[in-house]
C-alpha cells in the first residue's frame, strides 16, 4: 500500500463530524453541521462541516479542508503529528511515509533552528537577572513596562559571546546560529548580532520564536539603535506582525472586532500595559499583502496608529491601500505631531488614546487632509490646486453619497462653494472615461474568471450537468485552475472521495481547490449555464490569439497571419451564430 492509499483508508475510517465535536458544539441542520468556527471569534455560526463530503468550510474565514487540515490548525501542529493524531484514535499505526529528501530535510533544519530560537529566547530572558544588565532593568523600570517583561519574554544580550557560548553548550553549531539569524562571522570568530542590546522576541501565531528584536541602550554607541533578524528559513519580515501570538489568545479568549497596528515594538507593549490587548507592530513600516491577509483572518477593521511625524505619515499612506484592498476597513489615528502611541499613554493615559481611537479618520478622509497639508490654502493658487487633486481622490469612490459627503469636506477646507466643487468635479469627469473603461475591462475579466470557477467546481463536484466533452485544460488562465483540471480529471477517472482529492492537492494549490470544492451551486445552475460558461472561457482564448495576431501584423505585414487572422475572425462569427453566451 503506498503512503496515498493509506491516507485515504485513514480518512475514510475518520468521521469528521466526530473529530470537529471534541472542539466544538455542532448542530444538525439540513444535511449540514454548524458552529461557531473554532478559528475566528463569531457569534453567528458559519463554520459547517459536511458529512457526505467529510469536509469543513467556514463562510467567515474561509478556513476548510478535510480531518488531517483540521488537527493541524486546530491543534497547531505539522501534517505528521496531525496524521498520528488521527491515526491514533483510528487504531491504524502509521507507516514510514517516503517523502521528498529535499522537503524532509527542510523540515528537519526548521525543527532544529526552531529549537534553538526557543533556547535563546528563554536565555535572553534568564540574562535580565544578572548584575551584567543593569542598563536594561533600568530602561524597563524608565519605560514603565515591568510588568510586561515576562509576556512579552523580554530579555538582554550579555555580549559579544555569552549566547553563542552558551547555545554551543546545548551542542548546537555556530553554523546553525548563523543560519538561525543570531551569529555573524568576522575573521575567525562569530559573535552575537544583538551584543548589549534589549532582547524582544518575534513570536509566530502558533507560539515559535522565529526572529529578534534588539535595541541598543547605550546612547554613545556608534551602532543602530534597532536591530531586527535577517531574514532565515524560519522568519521572513514581509509575513510577520509582532504580537500576533497574543492578539490570537485574546479572541480565542474573549473576541476582538478591530486590531490596531503600530510601528515599533515598545508602542505595541506599551498599549497592551494599558490594556489594548488588540495592538500588533508591523515589521518596518511599510505594509504588505501577505500581512493584510493575516489581519483579514482575525478582523474586518483595522486601526493605523503610527507616530505623527513626516516618515509615519507616508507610511500610513502607503498602507491603507493594501488593507482595503482585502476587504479590511481602514481608520487612522491621527497622532499629535512628533508623538507616538507610548508618548499619549504616558500623558493622557489609556483614555486619551481610546479619545483618539474614537476620533479616528477614514482613507478617503486621511488622504485628502495629508494632501492639504502639502499645499498652502491660504494661497490662491495652492488652494485651488489642492481642490482639484482633492476632487481626483473622491472621484475614485463608487458611491455618489460618500463624494458628496467628502465634497463637503474639501468645501470645509477651503471655503469654496459647493456649486463650484460640483462642477469641477463634472469637468473632471471626463478624465474619468479611460477609468472607467478600465472599470469595465475589470468586470469582463471578473466575468471569464467567475465562469472559469463554476465550470471547474461543477467538474470537481461531479455534478450532474458536467463533463469533460470539451477540452479546455489549455485554456484555463493559471497554474491553479489547469492543477484544479487535473485533480478533477483524476477524480472522476479514479472515483476518487472530496476528501481524498483535497489530501493530494499540493500546499501551495488547496486554498483555490479549497474554493472550487466549497463553490456556493444556486437552483438555476445547469447544463445550459456549464455549457455558456464553457463558451466564454473559448471565447477568451479565440479573443488573445486575435490580438496578439493583429499586433504580428502590424509588424510584419504578413499575408499568411492576415490569413490566420480572417479564419479565427470567421470561428468568432460562427460560434455568435450557433448561440455564444456574452453575459
Amino acid at each position: 500500500m503506498d503512503n496515498r492509499d493509506w491516507l485515504d483508508e485513514l480518512l475514510s475510517k475518520t468521521d469528521l463530524v466526530q473529530v470537529v465535536s471534541r472542539y466544538v458544539s455542532l448542530t444538525k441542520k439540513g444535511n449540514n453541521y454548524w458552529a461557531c468556527c473554532p478559528f475566528h471569534h463569531e457569534k453567528t455560526p458559519s463554520f459547517s462541516v459536511t458529512p457526505g463530503k467529510q469536509l469543513y468550510y467556514c463562510y467567515g474565514c474561509h478556513e476548510g479542508g478535510n480531518a488531517i487540515t483540521f488537527i493541524k490548525k486546530i491543534e497547531s501542529v505539522e501534517s505528521g503529528e496531525a496524521i498520528r493524531i488521527l491515526a491514533e484514535a483510528a487504531h491504524m499505526t502509521v507507516p514510514e511515509f517516503k517523502t521528498d529528501k529535499k522537503q524532509a530535510d527542510i523540515k528537519k533544519k526548521k525543527e532544529r533552528l526552531s529549537a534553538l530560537m526557543r533556547d535563546a529566547a528563554l536565555h535572553y530572558h534568564e540574562n535580565l537577572k544578572s548584575e551584567k544588565a543593569k542598563i536594561a532593568q533600568m530602561y524597563i523600570k524608565e519605560r514603565q513596562i515591568s510588568s510586561m517583561v515576562t509576556k512579552f519574554g523580554i530579555g538582554f544580550s550579555l555580549g559579544r559571546t555569552e549566547m553563542l557560548e552558551f547555545l554551543n553548550s546545548k551542542g548546537y553549531s555556530y553554523v546553525e546560529m548563523k543560519e538561525a539569524g543570531i551569529a555573524e562571522q568576522s575573521a575567525d570568530s562569530y559573535y552575537d548580532v544583538f551584543m548589549n542590546r534589549l532582547i524582544i522576541p518575534i513570536i509566530n501565531p502558533y507560539g515559535s520564536v522565529i526572529g529578534f528584536g534588539g535595541r541598543i541602550l547605550d546612547k554613545d554607541t556608534k551602532f543602530a539603535k534597532y536591530r531586527n533578524s535577517t531574514q532565515t528559513i524560519l522568519f521572513d519580515k514581509s509575513r510577520v506582525l509582532f504580537a500576533l501570538n497574543l492578539v490570537k489568545k485574546t479572541k480565542q479568549r474573549e473576541g476582538i472586532n478591530s486590531i490596531i497596528i503600530t510601528e515599533g515594538y515598545m508602542d505595541t507593549i506599551s498599549l497592551f500595559k494599558a490594556g489594548f490587548e488588540n495592538v500588533v507592530a508591523s515589521m518596518g513600516t511599510s505594509l504588505t499583502l501577505e500581512q493584510a491577509k493575516q489581519l483579514k483572518n482575525y478582523c474586518n477593521k483595522v486601526y493605523i496608529s503610527y507616530d505623527g511625524d513626516g516618515a509615519g505619515q507616508k507610511a500610513t499612506l502607503r498602507g491603507l491601500d493594501i488593507l482595503e484592498s482585502v476587504g479590511l476597513s481602514v481608520r487612522v489615528v491621527k497622532l499629535p505631531e512628533g508623538k507616538d502611541p507610548d508618548d499619549v499613554i504616558k500623558s493622557d493615559g489609556k483614555e486619551g488614546y481610546e479619545k483618539l481611537l474614537e476620533s479616528a479618520v477614514t482613507l478617503t478622509t486621511f488622504k485628502i487632509d495629508s494632501l492639504a497639508s502639502a499645499y498652502d490654502l491660504s494661497d490662491p493658487d495652492g488652494k485651488s490646486k489642492f481642490a482639484v487633486e482633492a476632487i481626483k481622490i473622491i472621484k475614485k469612490l463608487d458611491n455618489p453619497v460618500e463624494q458628496e459627503e467628502y465634497l463637503k469636506h474639501i468645501h470645509k477646507l477651503t471655503d469654496y462653494s459647493m456649486n463650484v466643487l460640483l462642477k469641477q468635479a463634472e469637468m473632471s469627469s471626463n478624465e474619468e472615461v479611460i477609468i472607467t473603461e478600465e472599470k469595465q475591462e475589470q468586470r469582463s475579466s471578473d466575468s471569464l474568471l467567475a465562469a472559469e470557477q463554476f465550470v471547474l467546481a461543477s467538474l470537481i463536484n461531479e455534478m450532474p450537468y458536467a463533463d469533460f466533452s470539451e477540452d479546455i485544460f489549455p485554456l484555463l488562465s493559471c497554474d491553479e485552475a489547469r492543477v484544479a483540471y487535473n485533480h478533477a480529471l483524476e477524480k472522476y477517472k479514479n472515483h476518487y472521495t472530496l476528501q481524498s482529492l483535497y489530501n493530494r492537492v499540493d500546499q501551495p494549490y488547496q486554498e483555490y481547490v479549497k474554493g472550487l470544492i466549497n463553490y456556493n451551486f444556486v437552483d438555476s445552475d445547469d447544463k445550459k449555464k456549464f455549457d455558456e460558461c464553457i463558451y466564454l472561457i473559448k471565447r477568451r482564448s479565440l479573443m488573445a490569439q486575435k490580438e496578439r495576431l493583429a499586433a504580428q501584423y502590424q509588424e510584419t505585414k504578413d499575408y499568411e497571419i492576415l490569413a490566420q487572422l480572417n479564419r479565427l475572425e470567421k470561428q468568432l462569427k460562427q460560434m455568435k451564430k450557433n448561440g455564444g453566451y456574452y453575459g
